[in-house]
């Protein structure tokens, strides 16, 4: 996985994503939509033969997007922890 940095404001970031497609592009801008300080947030597959998407993300002023982006890695690996937990659980 590469990351490209598109475009960085002090609220908003725009970034590529080589090597994933709408399985990635999607969980992190549902995730994203879920957190109260997102603004806006989608993503965008350029071109359907390269395996690249395009995130986006605004959040609110006064809001480090990074911490932002923490939170939002965070619940999704939370949320992934919690579904290989109840597989594991209901195949036993």
């Amino acid at each position: 996985m590469e990351i490209e940095v598109l475009t960085k404001t002090s609220n908003h970031l725009a970034i590529k994503i080589k090597g994933e497609d709408h399985t990635l592009g999607n969980l992190l801008m549902m995730e994203a939509l879920r957190h109260p300080k997102v603004v806006y947030a989608s993503y965008r597959v350029p071109h359907p033969l390269r395996e690249e998407i395009e995130f986006v993300i605004t959040v609110q002023e006064g809001t480090d997007f990074r911490e932002v982006l923490r939170e939002i890695v965070g619940g999704i690996r939370r949320e992934l922890s919690d579904f290989k937990s109840a597989v594991e659980a209901s195949i036993k």
